[in-house]
């Protein structure tokens, strides 16, 4: 008999549907699991992205989950994101996952996932690596401390810059394979190590049972007030922060305001921008541009529909030229709309699947031109170019396709 290769995949935020929604480590385990592999998902019931997490007493908490074994890691909890307490809670996390192990007396691992954040969890990746022989791939998420230094303000000679780029080349040059969810990360690689023959890429996947199967719409009452009719909608769903540079949406939006035009924004989330983004066009009295409340991810897809287009931003900065994988892309691309981006980094998924444009970022004039000729298209064509996104990523972007990649690297 050939025996199951079992394959740990330990991240500090990973989830799964009981308890919140399932991350992309879980949708990957699952899969796995049905490919006849032993699997078991490592994580922590520490998070600042959920809010219904187990708690317990004693340091693991372990059940099972359509076929995966789910061990929950007690840590330390923490409110600030930028603060002492998260970085402890980190360190703590990994501890706990060395030691599993040995608590449980468990057999080792064939294969182990370390996925970023927390970039420590290199450090665990690395301890089974080399003390159990264990095939370690190294998941990059976010390039840290590369965000924190352009979205952030960090200090490249700070000391936490300084530990976490530490950490980071020494996971590059330590792991046995390299997975980034964004396409340019070879080059980043190139940069730290001097060699990218160890990265390959492997992008945010979409759940298909979940888009079928778990969606609601909002209610009339929702749609009614927010929403306004006989509008060309133009919409952008997410966080209100200072990465997205959604200030320059709404400079397109001020623009149009003088234009003869139907073009109508509408801003769907919140976040720390959001008080900065309604005084903005307060002062400048803008009529063209809607707030509305944050919804639920089983929603947004009912808010989705009644746009025409839809909109994804960020910032100019050194660490975008690596690329993007934003989940919002999969959640648009599945409305089946077109998709304009205001993005000069490397560019992946939009242009590959013909379902829209990539503009400059933080270019508020190139924004209004494209909506204009966005907004002279027939129902035909925009509907032809949402039709791209949506086959796209039912093709190419399916956990069941992206999991056999991954089992490849195995």
């Amino acid at each position: 008999m050939i025996k199951k290769k079992t394959v740990w995949y330990i991240s500090k935020y990973a989830n799964i549907e009981r308890f919140g929604s399932d991350t992309r480590h879980a949708s990957f385990c699952k899969e796995f699991s049905r490919n006849e592999l032993d699997v078991r998902l490592i994580t922590s019931n520490s998070s600042h992205l959920f809010e219904t997490l187990p708690t317990f007493k004693g340091c693991y908490y372990e059940h099972k989950d359509k076929g995966v074994d789910v061990v929950w890691v007690n840590t330390i909890r923490y409110r600030k994101t930028n603060g002492v307490k998260r970085i402890v809670s980190w360190i703590w996390f990994e501890l706990l996952v060395i030691i599993f192990p040995m608590v449980k007396k468990c057999k080792r691992p064939d294969v182990v996932i370390a996925s970023s954040l927390s970039l420590f969890s290199v450090l665990s990746g690395s301890f089974f690596k080399f003390f159990y022989k264990s095939k370690f791939i190294f998941e990059i998420r976010d390039i840290w401390p590369q965000s924190l230094i352009d979205l952030k303000g960090l200090s490249v000679n700070s000391p936490i810059a300084l530990l976490l780029g530490g950490i980071e080349r020494f996971g590059y040059k330590y792991a046995d394979v390299i997975v980034g969810t964004m396409p340019g990360l070879h080059l980043h690689v190139k940069e730290k190590i001097g060699d990218s023959s160890k990265v390959h890429f492997i992008p945010q996947g979409v759940s298909l049972d979940w888009y079928r199967d778990r969606q609601e719409s909002v209610s009339l009452e929702y749609i009614d007030k927010y929403i306004p009719k006989n509008k060309f909608i133009v919409t952008y769903a997410g966080t209100f922060g200072v990465a997205n540079a959604l200030n320059y949406i709404v400079d397109a939006a001020r623009m149009l305001s003088h234009e003869s035009t139907n073009i109508h924004f509408l801003l769907v989330g919140a976040g720390s921008e959001e008080a900065k983004l309604k005084e903005q066009v307060l002062a400048s009295n803008i009529k063209n541009i809607t707030f509305a409340p944050r919804v639920g991810k089983n929603q947004v897809q009912s808010i989705l529909e009644e746009s025409d287009v839809l909109l994804a931003s960020v910032r100019d900065e050194k660490v975008y030229r690596f690329g993007l994988s934003l989940n919002k892309f999969i959640d648009y691309m599945y409305a089946k709309k077109p998709i304009i981006c205001l993005f000069s980094g490397y560019p992946s998924m939009i242009n590959e699947a013909g379902c829209g444009e990539f503009i400059p970022s933080e270019d508020a004039e190139a924004l209004v031109d494209k909506l204009l000729e966005y907004e002279s298209y027939s129902k035909d064509d925009l509907s032809k170019l949402g039709q791209n996104g949506y086959d796209f990523l039912v093709n190419n972007r399916s956990f069941n396709v992206l999991a056999k990649q991954y089992m490849g690297l195995f």
